[in-house]
């Protein structure tokens, strides 16, 4: 069997998405509150712009999670403790965060209680993303042998006709009823199944089993990979300034092929890199944790900013966004010397030599494993 090398790419397309996120989510909450801060109507069309186009960033995870199991494990068969350990590393620290997150919510026992197994079990919280991954690794346990032989060609295209379907029916139509429930399916619980993400997981199969194949294609075809994000990007802004489409989430539509446009140029960008900057390989390593903890952070940042009453205008962004980053990570390293730490705001990731800080034992695929 042939020893596996590091995808150096991975490290550069983790980094930048969950930088992406963090950065969204800055833009998110500066604009609330952009009277208080100054931010006149011109930097506001601007950042929402930004915002709409940085939708990219949750999609890519899928993607870059199953193409890490696809080829890891395209020539070996998957150990008994898949699940096991993502659980434990994966779904525990969501489960303490779950609570973590709730607490605000506690104005009574039963108020906290409702929020509490909300956010555990239809992700009524950032953290949604974690129960979608659980559903694709089930998926990959349940369908890789049927995947490996079946034609990319066929499964690809079918699992992009069945995620534009599903995005579209609520993208592009009003609740059949007036019902609280039915108006949080549509509004938000439509997140969380798996029918939402299907392509990415598609696309990242197939790209991690012929990876070789997969980044052949990348250099050949590079000159319309450059090109793609700009397009992507022009008809991603026409349909949402002109009222096609006026989703605010990575559920819409257009980001289906948006995504892709974007992750495959990382890629080839991560491809042409000889040495890839430190400060990106310890951003992918501490991913998961940052999008554990950032949006804390964000709002703990803007409530004291709101009480003090301060005002930084456009700039408000980039505080929240450094100021939060960089708390999520200092975090992460306090937690870190805890040897209990890892269940609470999740493990630090691997760098360039396929070892993390102080590195317990890991499976041999964890130097590739996707941290959010």
């Amino acid at each position: 069997m042939k020893t596996r090398r590091m995808i150096d790419e991975i490290f550069v397309l983790r980094s930048i998405a969950c930088m992406c996120i963090v950065f969204l989510h800055s833009i998110d909450i500066a604009l609330r509150s952009s009277y208080l801060q100054g931010i006149g109507p011109l930097m506001v069309t601007i950042f929402d712009s930004i915002q709409v186009f940085l939708y990219f960033g949750t999609p890519v995870f899928i993607f870059m999670s199953e193409l890490i199991i696809a080829y890891s494990y395209r020539n070996r068969p998957i150990p008994d403790g898949f699940m096991k350990k993502r659980f434990m590393y994966i779904f525990v620290p969501f489960l303490f965060m779950a609570f973590f997150y709730s607490l605000p919510y506690a104005t009574t026992f039963g108020a906290w209680g409702e929020k509490f197994l909300m956010n555990v079990v239809i992700g009524d919280f950032h953290g949604y993303f974690v129960l979608i991954i659980f559903q694709f690794y089930i998926l990959h346990l349940l369908f890789h042998q049927y995947l490996r032989k079946a034609d990319p060609k066929v499964v690809i295209p079918l699992a992009l006709s069945i995620n534009i379907a599903y995005l579209a029916l609520f993208n592009m139509t009003a609740a059949p009823i007036s019902h609280p429930v039915v108006h949080y399916i549509w509004d938000r619980f439509y997140w969380v199944p798996f029918f939402g993400w299907i392509f990415y997981f598609a696309v990242g199969y197939y790209c991690g089993h012929y990876y070789e194949t997969f980044r052949d294609w990348v250099f050949k075809y590079r000159k319309i990979i450059i090109a793609a994000p700009i397009v992507s990007t022009t008809l991603l802004l026409i349909f949402y300034h002109n009222n096609i489409l006026l989703v605010h989430s990575s559920k819409r539509v257009d980001i289906l092929l948006h995504t892709v446009a974007i992750m495959f140029f990382i890629m080839y960008i991560g491809q042409k890199i000889k040495t890839i900057p430190p400060f990106l390989i310890q951003i992918s390593q501490y991913s998961f944790g940052i999008y554990l903890l950032h949006m804390f952070f964000i709002h703990t940042i803007d409530l004291f900013v709101r009480q003090s009453g301060l005002s930084f205008g456009a700039t408000y962004i980039f505080i929240l966004f450094f100021l939060s980053l960089f708390c999520s990570m200092g975090t992460m390293m306090i937690a870190s010397r805890w040897k209990h730490g890892k269940y609470f705001v999740g493990k630090i990731g691997v760098g360039k030599d396929g070892k993390p800080p102080k590195t317990p034992e890991r499976e041999p695929e964890e130097q590739l494993k996707p941290r959010i």
